[in-house]
């Protein structure tokens, strides 16, 4: 039987194929294994939706705008623009017409299953199928996913929802966009979407709030003790003391009674496993990494076989039957030694299944991580520590609660100490001795009056954005839309959140500084052009769509009631968008540099935070040149003065690296016709 293997990237290929087969062959866009399996593999998409326009020229930049919004069910697809791309789909189409048996090995999750239905579709095959669900990368996670291997009839919700998914964010997405950008006569596109656009609206009310706010001094009432600790006078929630009544509560005393000392054991466990959001916004606050940069080392970690499958939103592990083991790899770790030694065992709290949908949460794995520098050797270190400190017991904390009473008023201090390292002691934490416990009346020296003053919400961290991405039930008024919210776990999903903030601030929308996020003219203007109620705002819609496509996943929403859904609010948003549509101001609409006149259409090149592009990619002109065009060949960044003149079709000198990391310059040219630069004597 000729069974094939389609993965999503050629490292997976490869490392199947060692697992599976024992070695391999390499063949022209696959690998043969020893055992004669055959491993083929995408460049993650290799087949995308048309464009619309292709279809019907009116759904385009070129076409009416009174004929918006379109709406078309089950968009043909074809292959993805690219030379490689091509070769590569024919590959895989041909390797599957000769194959007995077909092995889906693409990522475990709904874009993976996406990723291959869609090249099993437009090839036109019919073989029979069975899905890998992968959840480690190590000869034992591989061969683990090959053994559990099932039908893969069993997913054919997830590829509908995976289909669906693509073309509702196309339909509401082009749609919208398209009617924002012409009415409103911008010469950017206005670019909205499913889940882009309610967090562009999160970022730009709380940017509102900080900008309106008016802060409010106010006083309070303290006392020290000998030791430094606070007693301060105790007020209802929300009431705030003028100096003037501040000063006149503290004139009234002086006969302090009632002293009562109370001190309790708190118990801590550990903090839960990272899924990937919680990992990526522990290391925004901790080392100020982007969301992008901690999914991509997170992800050669995974490559590398080191962590486990990266893109999940579970915080559990589904059994501990095999965490013994995987310890036993590790013993040369002192705190692995101590866990075996001691007989640790997991919390149990987070051994839930169900709790883990498609994956478990982000752990280490069987392989030890030697060798590793850098940024991968933090975050290894991150997930590592996160994992073992699982195993450790509880920390204690003392916390001690001192009050008095002076008149009818009443004044508190606060104290907490460590008293028991437990799992702390993993992030070098000491014992601490307390003092207040000890405390008396004789202790607490004068009254004092102290100002203080409200203060505005925090601008948004990548970490903070995220973490409100996630928990979002909490701008939601109703029950039953929380906890819908919640279901489905936020807008957008862990796989996703890192790139809706990256488009952001691609399109201009928003800016990165020191850290913080902050909407940029253009991005307000374009929240404040709808009502607040607009429908493309809500993180509500967002949700609402992502329980649908769960319900289609799990076979409990037909397509025909999803697309019903999907046409009525393509509609709605529409009516709402030409009965608000504003004009830019000219602050958010400046003229653009221009790089150079495209050598095709003639129309400007403009920059973006990616490369420089053609203004005319409306009508059809895709001529591009990314800026790490070269970064293979060990240039980081192209120019604005390169690129004007790789369009002006001139030959470029530039300073480039040898595998070997030694340098050497080369000239290097602009081919129009394949787009993309390459030596000027090939």
């Amino acid at each position: 039987m000729n069974q094939l293997f389609v993965c999503e990237k050629p490292s997976v290929a490869r490392d199947l194929a060692t697992a599976l087969s024992g070695g391999y062959k390499e063949g022209e866009g696959h690998y043969v294994g020893n055992d004669g399996k055959i491993y083929t593999f995408a460049f993650g998409h290799l087949v995308s939706c048309v464009r619309p326009e292709s279809i019907n020229a009116d759904w385009g930049w070129k076409g009416n705008v009174s004929t918006l919004p379109f709406f078309i069910k089950d968009i043909p697809l074809t292959v993805i623009e690219n030379p490689g791309v091509k070769k590569q789909f024919k590959t895989v189409t041909t390797l599957m017409k000769q194959s007995d048996l077909i092995y889906i090995a693409t990522d475990a999750a709904r874009e993976g299953e996406h990723i291959f239905r869609k090249i099993y579709k437009l090839s036109g095959i019919n073989k029979p199928l069975k899905r890998l669900w992968i959840q480690d990368m190590t000869k034992e996670g591989l061969l683990k996913a090959f053994n559990n291997a099932k039908d893969g009839s069993l997913y054919e919700g997830l590829a509908v929802a995976g289909k669906l998914r693509e073309e509702s964010d196309l339909l509401v997405g082009m749609n919208s966009t398209m009617l924002v950008t012409k009415l409103s006569k911008s010469s950017k596109v206005l670019s909205l979407g499913r889940v882009q656009t309610p967090t562009l609206a999160m970022i730009v009310n709380r940017d509102k709030i900080i900008e309106k706010f008016a802060k409010v001094v106010h006083y309070s009432i303290v006392a020290l003790d000998k030791n430094g600790a606070k007693y301060e006078l105790l007020l209802d929630k929300d009431t705030q003391l003028t100096k003037a009544a501040a000063q006149s509560i503290l004139d009234s005393l002086g006969n302090r009674t009632a002293f009562e000392i109370k001190t309790k054991d708190k118990k801590e466990k550990p903090e839960k496993l990272f899924d990937l959001t919680e990992l990526q916004k522990f290391m925004n606050e901790k080392h100020k990494w982007s969301a992008a940069h901690t999914l991509s080392t997170t992800q050669a970690l995974y490559e590398k076989k080191f962590v486990t499958y990266p893109r999940t939103s579970s915080q559990y592990i589904a059994n501990d039957s095999e965490l013994l083991d995987l310890l036993e790899k590790h013993s040369g770790n002192e705190w692995v030694s101590k866990i075996i030694n001691k007989g640790y065992k997991i919390e149990s709290t987070f051994v839930n299944p169900s709790k883990v949908t498609d994956h478990e949460a982000i752990i280490i794995t069987s392989k030890v991580a030697n060798n590793l520098s850098g940024d991968e050797a933090i975050l290894y270190d991150v997930i590592l520590t996160r994992f073992l400190a699982a195993f450790f017991p509880y920390a204690v904390k003392e916390e001690t609660t001192v009050v008095f009473m002076d008149q009818e008023y009443t004044f508190r201090a606060k104290e907490t100490v460590l008293v028991e390292l437990g799992w702390r002691e993993l992030y070098g934490e000491v014992l601490q001795k307390g003092a207040l416990s000890k405390s008396s009346l004789n202790d607490i020296g004068d009254y004092s009056l102290i100002q203080k003053e409200t203060q505005p919400p925090k601008r948004y961290t990548e970490g903070t954005l995220l973490h409100d991405m996630k928990h979002a039930a909490k701008f939601l008024d109703e029950a039953s839309d929380k906890e819908m919210m919640k279901t489905v776990e936020g807008i957008g999903t862990t796989a996703t959140r890192d790139s809706i903030i990256e488009k952001l601030v691609e399109r201009g929308f928003i800016e990165k500084k020191k850290n913080q996020i902050i909407s940029t003219t253009l991005g307000r203007e374009l929240i404040g052009m709808m009502p607040e109620d607009f429908s493309l705002y809500s993180v509500k819609l967002t949700a609402y769509f992502e329980t649908m496509l769960t319900q289609v996943e799990h076979g409990e929403l037909d397509e025909v009631t999803f697309y019903e859904e999907l046409e009525g609010l393509l509609r709605k948003t529409a009516e709402e968008i030409r009965g608000n549509v504003k004009t830019l101001s000219s602050s958010a609409n400046p003229t653009k540099e221009v790089i150079a006149t495209c050598p095709k259409c003639k129309k400007p090149i403009y920059e973006n935070s990616k490369a420089y592009s053609c203004s005319g990619f409306k009508e059809g002109c895709k001529v591009t040149i990314w800026k790490n065009g070269l970064d293979k060949l060990g240039k980081k960044t192209i120019t604005k003065t390169e690129a004007g003149k790789l369009f002006e079709r001139k030959a470029v000198k530039v300073n480039l690296k040898s595998k070997q990391q030694k340098s050497y310059k080369a000239e290097v040219v602009f081919n129009l016709e394949k787009n993309w630069i390459e030596f000027s004597n090939k």
